[in-house]
């Protein structure tokens, strides 16, 4: 099993966008998606040698930014779910794209995926944890 964290704001895989250079239509990554994916490649990229193979498991945490609605000074902030923007799977976009040719293959290895998106603590600062363990045999439900 490995897991790494990424400090800073998550940020969505956003959608591609088309420019037109020399008459031609080229198609482009935004900067923030891209930013951000090469932030989760180089955290990647320290804890694997080469992809792993097989069947993996990916748990992703998204402790997003504390909304100011819900910050208090005298009050403890405990984390608390997210149910607004970003879209979670948008989110796990961006992580998986960072990952794939680093901690396995292809994303089509991915068969248990486990996404959560929650506020910080107050105490906390927003970050990604990132957990992949590959599985040989079975899955034990219970390591995550």
């Amino acid at each position: 099993m490995v897991s790494f964290v990424i400090k800073g704001i998550p940020k969505v895989k956003q959608r591609p966008r088309f420019a037109t250079r020399n008459g031609k239509v080229i198609t482009y990554t935004p900067k923030t998606t891209a930013t951000f994916e090469n932030l989760v490649k180089l955290k990647a990229e320290k804890e694997f040698s080469r992809p792993l193979t097989g069947a993996i498991r990916l748990a992703i945490r998204f402790h997003l930014p504390r909304p100011k609605r819900m910050t208090w000074k005298t009050k403890p902030m405990p984390e608390v779910y997210s149910d607004k923007r970003p879209d979670i799977d948008n989110l796990a976009k961006s992580v998986i794209d960072g990952l794939t040719g680093i901690a396995f293959k292809d994303d089509g290895q991915i068969a248990d995926l486990h996404v959560t998106k929650k506020y910080h603590a107050g105490d906390n600062e927003p970050k990604t944890i990132v957990i992949i363990e590959n599985v040989k045999e079975g899955f034990n439900q219970t390591t995550l």
